[in-house]
């Protein structure tokens, strides 16, 4: 019979514990720790042990090295207490009292235990009231998750802070990084003038000097036109200021000239990545070969998934889109036959539920769908019998449908975005071959011209658009199921434009969606060729990487509408 090693998990806690109750009894102690003339008798082995401060201390040439009594400054004797407590019971009782003392002496004594308990803690009372001063108090302490868990509850909250005295007390460096940030969520740039102007107003003798620094950082251009003359044109503040009524007129501009609104393209009218967002997941093709009818949604600010309404049938191969505060989904096939049916979801009524609007034209599955200029526009799909190349305009406010100028080539789940003023057609399926070809639809003189064709050619791929350029995401080429992706920069003449291959994703994804999500690349669900997905990756452009995103979706799925709503 062969040697057996064994392993007890109660010996280590006994050790500690029989430590614990030798040094409450002052016995085989080596060191007392004084503070606030308050005596604690110790072991040096367990201090060092526990402790990287203790550890140098008892172990290089420093004077306390010696020395029987060792003077500890700077932490009270209560605090000292709970400290010596944790070193010898691993145990640490963080309250409210406390954390605003027992934090700073654990990052003094080197007590990672302790400190992350705190950090723990502290995140959990995150509130509106407490979040920036968290945010300082953990910069100050080197803990870079409290301070990145403070910093994402302001940016999240920013609503909810500013009528806070924490918001209004803060230094002018402290407010101009939340008003500039990307990632500020904000249901419209209404919320951020308040804040600026609040915050001024506390001490407007020693603050009106910001204003227009401030200022310059609202998207004031993505006002309405109402906010911008009842609002900004009446602040008496603005209209003593050159500078300020400088941007006041560039909004102005902005929506009184919309021939000038591609040369004011930039970050003031672009909404922040952090925007109240909300991606949503519509229908498709699920488990055991079974259509879906489940409508999931991602709320940005939340960070967590919840269920909508489901569609009133179910439908795989459906295309959706969103104008201002309604969702569309449009076309697919409910098992029996394609579909002209046409629904929205309108997030302004107090109890949302799917209702019907005008059909399109032409039957549709896996048609590309895309909004330009608060307009839906529906082309290519699949009608049971036919390819189509027909492109249709659907106006949200008249609820009728316009057929316009069609394709050279009929497709079927081809992708379809809008990119500087004009809208893309890009691959898909004609019937008889996988296409790598692309066309390009010009709005204003209703023409479509061709481009140049991408390096693969792919149906199901998932398309959008960042920074005016298309990405084209997987798909499938005939063979095989494809994790490849490559890009078109729209900025290049249709003549001078190229096809460039970017980093692959993690897993191949076919029948898949892709959205800008918070100012990001998303793909969403998918087949792979073996499996139907449920996860979802994020592409960052800069460092050409892709991730997964942490929370997947509660249903596995390919063929859905994807599509995000910023409702306001």
């Amino acid at each position: 019979m062969g040697d057996c090693q064994m392993f007890t998990e109660v010996h280590s806690k006994e050790i500690l514990s029989t430590m614990n109750t030798l040094r409450k009894a002052d016995k085989l102690c080596d060191v007392v720790l004084r503070v606030d003339n308050k005596c604690f008798p110790a072991h040096r082995i367990v201090l060092a042990a526990s402790s990287d401060y203790f550890n140098a201390m008892f172990n290089t040439g420093m004077q306390e090295r010696d020395k029987r009594v060792i003077d500890l400054h700077e932490i009270p004797a209560s605090v000292m207490e709970i400290l010596l407590d944790f070193v010898y019971t691993e145990t640490v009782q963080v309250s409210v009292e406390n954390v605003q003392a027992l934090l700073p002496a654990a990052c003094l004594l080197q007590l990672t235990g302790v400190k992350n308990a705190c950090c723990r803690f502290l995140e959990r009372q995150l509130d509106a009231s407490n979040c920036l001063g968290i945010k300082v108090f953990a910069e100050n302490h080197c803990c870079p998750s409290l301070f990145h868990a403070a910093e994402r509850f302001s940016l999240r909250h920013f609503h909810s802070v500013i009528d806070n005295e924490e918001f209004k007390t803060m230094h002018f460096e402290e407010v101009e990084s939340l008003v500039s940030s990307e990632d500020l969520q904000v249901k419209s740039e209404e919320t951020v003038y308040q804040g600026i102007m609040a915050w001024v107003k506390y001490d407007e003798p020693q603050r009106l000097q910001f204003l227009p620094q401030l200022l310059g950082h609202a998207r004031l251009p993505l006002l309405s036109v109402n906010f911008i003359t009842d609002v900004l044109d009446n602040e008496l503040l603005i209209k003593t200021s050159h500078a300020c009524r400088d941007l006041v007129d560039e909004a102005k501009r902005f929506h009184l000239r919309p021939d000038l609104r591609d040369k004011m393209s930039g970050p003031k009218t672009t909404p922040r990545a952090g925007t109240d967002s909300i991606l949503v997941v519509l229908g498709g093709f699920g488990t055991h070969q079974n259509l879906v009818d489940t409508v999931e949604s991602f709320c940005s600010k939340t960070d967590t998934w919840t269920k909508l309404p489901n569609l009133s049938r179910k439908r795989r191969y459906v295309s959706a889109a969103s104008v201002a505060n309604k969702l569309y989904v449009v076309g697919g096939y409910d098992g029996q036959a394609r579909l002209s049916l046409v629904e929205k979801l309108d997030f302004t009524q107090q109890k949302l539920q799917w209702e019907p609007v005008t059909s399109m034209h032409q039957r549709r599955g896996l048609a590309g769908i895309c909004v330009y200029k608060d307009q839906l526009y529906v082309c290519g799909g699949f009608d049971g019998y036919s390819r189509h190349s027909s492109l249709e305009r659907f106006n949200p406010v008249t609820e009728q449908w316009t057929m316009l100028s069609a394709m050279a080539v009929g497709r079927e789940g081809a992708g379809l975005v809008v990119a500087n003023d004009m809208i893309f057609c890009i691959g898909g399926y004609d019937g008889a071959n996988l296409l790598p070809s692309a066309e390009c639809y010009d709005p204003q003189l209703d023409r479509w011209t061709n481009i140049p064709p991408m390096t693969t050619q792919r149906s199901g791929a998932g398309v959008a658009v960042l920074n005016n350029t298309i990405y084209v995401c997987g798909g499938y080429d005939g063979t095989d199921h494809l994790s490849s992706v490559e890009c078109y920069d729209t900025r290049y003449s249709t003549r001078e434009g190229f096809w460039t291959s970017v980093t692959c994703m993690q897993v191949p994804r076919c029948y898949v969606g892709a959205c800008v999500f918070q100012g990001k690349l998303m793909v969403i669900a998918g087949y792979d060729g073996k499996t139907l997905l449920d996860t979802l990756e994020v592409y960052d452009p800069k460092q050409g990487t892709w991730k997964n995103m942490s929370k997947n979706m509660a249903i596995s799925r390919c063929d859905a509408g994807v599509t995000v709503i910023r409702p306001v």
